[in-house]
């Protein structure tokens, strides 16, 4: 279901955490320990964005993540999450710098391919390109962003958008920008995801094509210095597909949604 203020979309709980995220943009920029995230709050400092905070946004808006978690304190994030009536799903995370995603990235986009073609917003028809990007991501599961994220209003952004030469419809979907503000130690790191392939264009290296596309332009249009992406670890089609784009696992940290305990998954 989409949503006029700021490009909402999702269901009733995606869209509410969306309005909190772009309600608090400016605050975020400049709190320490905070992170904008986008789809949700989020946080890559707990302590110094403080526990009282993260149990407000849990009670309201029913999800926050947590970024470049310590695993050393991951039990301790645990523990608070707890005490909070609430549990966090971990996901793995991958990091390269510029010069080694730009080496994978150029092997695996060279060559052009006759079965896909690079979609961009048609002049006037911008925010029914951006809708049909989170309807498709909507419909792999994965949780859209707002469309102002998604078009570079909230900041720095690349959209990555393959489709179909026959019709023009979407079949795979990337996307980066910076989440980290200026008191983070990543702050010049952007953020990777929204990987998404339609089922029947799967099984092709289209996820890498895309994904790739998406990580050169991060580190050459966006100028990041690095670049993270977030997979589980079970996930092994994705772990590899980040790998072939020269990110490799990072073992000293981790990131994930906390919900409050029983809610469902918020996002593949």
């Amino acid at each position: 279901m989409a949503d006029e203020g700021g490009g909402l979309y999702g269901t009733a709980a995606q869209r509410r955490s969306q309005a909190a995220a772009l309600a608090s943009e400016e605050a975020t920029r400049r709190t320490p320990g905070a992170v904008f995230a986008a789809r949700m709050p989020g946080t890559d400092d707990p302590e110094r964005f403080g526990w009282d905070r993260i149990a407000q946004i849990l009670r309201a808006e029913g999800a926050i993540t947590f970024r470049m978690v310590g695993v050393e304190t991951c039990t301790e994030v645990e523990r608070r999450l707890a005490e909070l009536g609430s549990t966090i799903a971990w996901w793995d995370v991958f990091e390269g710098s510029r010069d080694e995603i730009a080496d994978a990235c150029d092997g695996i986009l060279a060559g052009t391919r006759d079965d896909l073609v690079r979609l961009e917003p048609p002049p006037g028809g911008e925010a029914r390109f951006f809708e049909a990007v989170q309807e498709f991501l909507a419909g792999a599961g994965v949780a859209p962003f707002p469309a102002r994220a998604l078009s570079g209003g909230s900041g720095p952004a690349m959209l990555s958008v393959l489709g179909d030469p026959r019709d023009g419809s979407v079949v795979a979907t990337a996307f980066s920008h910076f989440p980290y503000n200026r008191f983070s130690p990543h702050h010049s790191t952007a953020w990777a995801g929204l990987v998404a392939v339609r089922e029947d264009f799967r099984g092709r290296g289209v996820g890498a094509r895309v994904n790739a596309s998406m990580l050169r332009a991060a580190v050459t249009g966006l100028g990041a210095f690095r670049v993270q992406e977030f997979a589980r670890k079970t996930n092994t089609a994705s772990c590899r597909m980040i790998e072939s784009c020269g990110l490799r696992p990072r073992r000293d940290v981790r990131s994930g949604i906390a919900q409050p305990s029983g809610s469902g998954s918020f996002t593949r």
